[in-house]
Parts: structure tokens; C-alpha cells; sequence
């Protein structure tokens, strides 16, 4: 065998291990259970979460992050990671005001540290479009456990001037 030829089996062989050790399946983010979709609405004193507001869930455990963001109706559709389902587990779910008036892009959840850093629009807590214990995962109330296939997770908020 020339060192061409060897050189070549020593690469191809090289490649199929690498290949074994990672896996063929693409991005993944380490879960190995039940995954599920999350869409849903979110209304305030029974009128739809202000346009562009952005619904936000933080696993209980493991460092998973998924978002999504509302629409004129209150409508919203989380994303999450490389275009998967979410891990079927606990989350905590707060809101954000919308970083941009109107805006109705999905934001990617592995960029979302950057996006929270903004601004908000109207800069002040008071200026929020809705009460700022909803803004904070451990203190809003909200929480949804996902399970395998689609979910509709709708929250109900109350302002706190009732």
C-alpha cells in the first residue's frame, strides 16, 4: 500500500470516528428526553400584552432558554435553539417590553443576553406595559411545565392597580 493510499484510509477512518463520538444528528443541545412546541397568548386585564412584548422561558434547571415574541392578538410562538422543540421540563416565564416599538421578530434565544441588555422602550420600569413583577422570572408567578408535543401555555395577567 503507498502512503497515498494509507494517508487516505488513516483520514477516512479518522473522519468515521469523529463522526461515532459526535453523532450525525446536527446541532443539539445535550437533552436527551421529550421535546414539545409552546405557543399560547398573553392577555392583560382581559385585553392582549401590548405588540412586540416578548414571552420568556427559563428552565427550572439545565440552562434552557426559549422565546417568542407578541403579536397584535396577544398571540405568541416560542423558538429555541438550532430550530428544535423545547426540552420537556419546568420552566419559569417572565416578559420583557419590546426592545424595538412594533416588533415582531423572533428573537434568537442564544442572543437573547444581548437583546435583555437593551434599553427598554421608555427606558423606566414605569413605562412597562405591564406590572414589573411579570419582567422577572422568579418573582412574576408564571410558570409551565412542557410536555412531549404541542403545548398552549396562556397567561392571564391582572395590572396591580385592581
Amino acid at each position: 500500500m503507498s502512503f497515498y493510499s494509507m494517508n487516505r484510509v488513516m483520514s477516512v477512518w479518522a473522519l468515521a470516528c469523529v463522526l461515532t463520538v459526535t453523532g450525525c444528528r446536527g446541532p443539539t443541545d445535550g437533552y436527551q428526553g421529550e421535546r414539545g412546541q409552546v405557543s399560547g397568548t398573553v392577555t392583560l386585564d382581559g385585553k392582549p400584552l401590548a405588540k412586540g412584548c416578548q414571552v420568556i422561558f427559563l428552565s427550572k434547571t439545565g440552562g434552557y432558554t426559549a422565546s417568542g415574541v407578541v403579536n397584535d392578538s396577544g398571540a405568541y410562538s416560542l423558538s429555541y435553539v438550532h430550530g428544535l422543540s423545547l426540552p420537556a421540563i419546568e420552566y419559569r416565564v417572565q416578559l420583557t417590553a419590546p426592545v424595538q416599538p412594533d416588533s415582531t421578530e423572533t428573537v434568537d434565544p442564544s442572543a437573547m443576553g444581548a437583546k435583555l441588555a437593551l434599553k427598554r422602550k421608555g427606558g423606566a420600569a414605569s413605562d412597562s406595559p405591564f406590572p414589573v413583577k411579570y419582567g422577572s422570572a422568579e418573582k412574576s408567578g408564571l410558570e409551565f411545565k412542557v410536555a412531549a408535543g404541542s403545548n398552549t401555555a396562556d397567561f392571564k395577567l391582572e395590572s396591580d392597580k385592581k
